[in-house]
């Protein structure tokens, strides 16, 4: 299989683009690991694939429209 045609194939299965799911899966994983480890932003960033901790926080408030800081003080039991 093509890359385009993979591409194509994964939008109609899925709904969206592969990065766009990719990144979208990260963040939740990364949602889970604040509620549940006790981790820096940093140390958590790069366990699921981010080199830069801004960029991490980025996506994390593209996703979920809260910093993950925020995010962990509210749902944090």
């Amino acid at each position: 299989m093509n890359t385009t045609t993979l591409k194509s194939v994964f939008k109609a299965v899925y709904g969206m683009p592969i990065a766009s799911y990719m990144k979208e899966y990260r963040m939740k994983l990364a949602s889970n690991m604040l509620l549940q480890e006790d981790k820096s932003i940093s140390e958590l960033a790069a366990a699921v694939g981010y080199k830069s901790q801004s960029k991490f926080t980025s996506a994390f408030r593209d996703i979920f429209q809260i910093l993950p800081t925020a995010y962990q003080k509210l749902y944090h039991n």
